[in-house]
């Protein structure tokens, strides 16, 4: 292999290494190192296998065991790269296969179910229930995009050179490093996203293909809402540390009317939650939860909201009081 081949290899698994590189570089790496030692229309000969399959042993032997964690990058790999990147960098380029083309990462939650994922840049993303998040093909290059349906809590990795940017629908937010909540469900009326530390450009995506800033940079505990019918928002102080705090299991609800708080039990609970007519009004409620189970929450509502409910065939049917 010539130097400038190896220099090439070298590059790619010290970016790998770092967690700086491309979504595509990423699996390039990856498929190489998973390859390593593999019978290849090009394999290596048996000497050289010995030493792959020693190696592999020598670095899987000293890993702890990873916690649950979605992760693009797997951490054993990662370690690979970094022991591997001199002494194999010709073996690996001896069983390169043909160029991946990069695809879309997308990850997706049930009802009642919460992942964390770890993207190539080393953000991490707390999906909540009922959620979808896509990673772009060209995450990492010039841009970080991700696009979310549902809920979210993103702990986005700092790097100037390249914009973090959420798209939910006609809005994006756009940030550099920071943290924040975006609640996004395609059933719901509004888009929320709430600041707990950093800075945050929330624009709404026009037909013309520009974006319009909503409003000013959202700094801490600044929660913007926009609704997806009539195009308005509105800036408030909240508590955005609240408002994620369904990370840790529990239920925040913030000048929520009934409506948005059953469809949100529904997916904590994992349960078939339905009204029995038409809520009627818009009285609004700010009340948390922690941990209670199903019955204690909804005999909670019953006593504030004046809401009766009964279960049947495994539904939960709410009869809702007028509000005024």
């Amino acid at each position: 292999m010539n130097n400038k081949k190896s220099a090439l290899i070298n590059v790619l698994l010290q970016k790998y290494r770092e967690g700086k590189g491309t979504l595509r570089e990423t699996q390039q790496v990856e498929n190489w190192l998973h390859n390593l030692g593999k019978n290849t229309p090009d394999a290596v000969n048996t000497s050289e296998e010995k030493l792959v399959k020693a190696a592999r042993k020598n670095v899987l032997k000293n890993i702890a065991p990873q916690h649950s964690v979605y992760n693009i990058m797997r951490p054993y790999l990662r370690v690979a790269a970094a022991l591997l990147l001199l002494p194999l960098a010709y073996l690996i380029y001896s069983n390169q296969p043909k160029p991946l083309i990069a695809a879309k990462q997308q990850f997706s939650t049930l009802a009642g179910e919460r992942k964390i994922i770890r993207l190539p840049d080393s953000t991490e993303v707390v999906l909540n229930a009922s959620s979808v998040l896509t990673v772009d093909d060209n995450f990492n290059e010039k841009f970080r995009n991700v696009k979310l349906s549902g809920e979210a809590y993103f702990r986005v990795a700092h790097d100037s050179t390249r914009p973090f940017i959420v798209s939910t629908g006609k809005l994006k937010t756009r940030v550099l490093g920071t943290e924040f909540n975006v609640h996004a469900y395609k059933n719901e009326s509004n888009i929320k996203v709430a600041v707990v530390k950093g800075r945050v450009r929330v624009s709404e995506h026009k037909q013309n293909g520009n974006n319009k800033p909503l409003g000013n940079v959202l700094t801490h505990n600044l929660l913007l809402t926009y609704n997806v019918s009539s195009k308005r928002y509105n800036t408030v102080n909240a508590d955005a540390e609240k408002i994620a705090s369904w990370q840790n299991g529990g239920l925040y609800f913030e000048d929520a009317d009934i409506q948005e708080i059953v469809m949100a039990l529904s997916r904590h609970y994992n349960r078939n939650i339905q009204f029995a007519d038409t809520p009627v009004g818009k009285c609004s409620y700010t009340i948390s939860f922690l941990h209670e189970p199903l019955p204690k929450v909804l005999g909670v509502l019953s006593q504030l909201t004046g809401i009766t409910y009964k279960t049947a065939q495994n539904k939960i049917i709410i009869h809702s009081k007028n509000c005024h």
